[in-house]
């Protein structure tokens, strides 16, 4: 790959935030797997940086500069003097995840365990790549054997370590080429720093990582660096167990969920995707996600179809055959302006009505709890403040007043109650396509019943009085590529954020 094509590959906001660390004259350096340092720079992998922790308070300026937010773990799985912050590459719409350290903790991924007080070294012995600071090679080989042998402690770190030795020895051979131009050799670098280590054991620990198939070496010789390094220990032997098997956990639950664990410590929110129908509201809704969702806690929901609560679930096993024996209840009836406007209602809609009321009720409410854990909820269709609307209140104080039933007005003051208890989304992005473009995409979607077009008209309509009041309302048109429309999505979610 030619140097002119990597740096297309890059991500702007990575530049710009090392750009920015220059200027500032901050001491850093990124300080892991330098050998995928292109990769990093394209945000293909995670940024690794060392910051003096003296420059702490200068450096967080530095990040709201270059478009970075802070974001921790929602169930505290953090490790010590280290942070996570989030950016926004706004030209790709994706999302980067930097790691910052002010102190340098090693051990197996999942628990960190051992202090290892190198970060003067590793800030004051650096070198330019890509035109980032990295650490002199002979300093970052001696600390990445060591980090290597203390992932071969536990059966967990086992598992998850050893499905990429094939990288860890094409990373030591790197490291080992770009330190053979140190003026100091790695086994002097390493008696020095670690004298509990020595020369002797730092080379038997490059030759068993060089090896792939020397497992039960790597774990012999992790155990000695272990026993020789206990007196760096943050947490005792019993208290790392238990830190371990709890980190596991949250580790399972969120491959089993797929959902991330960090949040934004500006909070969450819930984002509202409306629009009229074959307007790319799920299409648009399943991209947010997927570029949200790759380092931060998102989930979906649909306010448009939820899902049935108690009191509701056994009458919806009723509706698909209510619409073959009640051909005059369907919503589309309803949906026709001359009988919204004579406010003609049958017990059976009012009922049928208030039960979605609730169901919406509940779904929301929910959201609300989850975008105040600091998720971010994204919902396909969202109830408008204006009676009338799609996903909205179907009764006005008009039809409550002109009813003459009294079962009928009490449902329908229970389902306008319903709507006014439903949380404001934090952010409303209307999407948008000519009515010619959105029967032509209603057209080629498979769904029951096939198209539409006349309900594609009357949602048009229903769509243009939805007002969601002082809620931030983005509109995108979606008639261009669908990775123009993601991109302004993400965009817009990121500004409220």
């Amino acid at each position: 790959m030619s140097l002119e094509s990597k740096g297309q590959n890059e991500k702007a906001v990575i530049r710009r935030l090392f750009s920015e660390l220059d200027t500032a004259r901050i001491s850093y350096c990124h300080w892991k797997s330098n050998c995928r340092l292109e990769a990093t720079l394209a945000g293909e992998e995670d940024i690794d940086i060392l910051v003096d922790r003296r420059q702490a308070a200068k450096f967080q300026g530095v990040l709201s500069v270059s478009g970075f937010k802070l974001a921790q773990s929602a169930l505290g799985g953090g490790h010590p003097s280290t942070f996570h912050a989030i950016g926004l590459d706004g030209h790709t719409g994706e999302l980067v995840d930097l790691h910052v350290c002010h102190e340098v903790y090693s051990g197996d991924s999942l628990v960190k365990n051992y202090r290892m007080p190198i970060e003067g070294e590793l800030l004051a012995n650096t070198r330019e790549l890509l035109g980032v600071k990295v650490p002199d090679a002979a300093c970052e080989l001696v600390y990445f054997v060591l980090r290597i042998a203390l992932k071969h402690l536990s059966p967990i770190e086992l598992l998850k370590s050893n499905r990429h030795r094939s990288k860890h020895a094409d990373e030591l051979a790197w490291l080992q080429q770009a330190a053979s131009r140190s003026i100091v050799p790695p086994p002097a670098i390493c008696d020095r720093l670690f004298p509990v280590i020595g020369a002797e054991l730092f080379s038997d620990l490059v030759n068993a990582i060089a090896r792939q198939e020397a497992i039960f070496l790597r774990i012999r010789l992790g155990w000695k660096v272990a026993w020789r390094l206990r007196g760096t220990r943050r947490l005792s032997a019993f208290g790392a167990a238990v830190s371990r098997l709890w980190r596991f956990g949250d580790f399972v639950r969120g491959r089993l969920s797929g959902a991330k664990s960090l949040h934004l410590v500006s909070g969450g929110g819930i984002v509202a995707l409306v629009g009229p129908k074959a307007t790319g509201k799920s299409t648009t809704a399943n991209e947010l996600a997927r570029c949200l969702g790759r380092h931060l806690n998102v989930c979906r929901i649909h306010a448009g179809k939820p899902p049935p609560t108690l009191i509701s679930w056994i009458p919806n096993w009723f509706v698909p055959l209510a619409r073959r024996l009640l051909p005059h209840e369907r919503m589309a009836v309803y949906e026709d302006p001359a009988r919204r406007e004579r406010r003609d209602f049958s017990l059976f809609h009012v009922a049928r009505m208030a039960l979605l009321a609730h169901d919406r009720r509940r779904l929301l409410q929910r959201a609300l709890r989850k975008a105040a854990a600091g998720a971010i909820v994204i919902s396909d269709r969202y109830p408008s403040l204006q009676p009338g609307t799609i996903d909205s209140s179907s009764f006005d104080s008009v039809a409550l007043a002109s009813c003459d039933s009294w079962l009928k007005r009490k449902l329908m003051q229970y389902e306008r109650y319903c709507y006014s208890a439903i949380p404001r989304p934090n952010l409303v992005i209307k999407l948008t396509a000519p009515i010619a473009i959105a029967i032509a995409r209603d057209a080629t979607r498979d769904k029951a019943g096939g198209p539409d077009e006349a309900a594609v008209r009357r949602h048009w309509e229903l769509e243009r009085k939805t007002d969601f009041g002082s809620t931030p309302v983005v509109t995108i048109d979606t008639t261009g590529p669908l990775e123009e429309t993601a991109r302004q999505a993400v965009n817009a979610v990121w500004a409220v954020l």
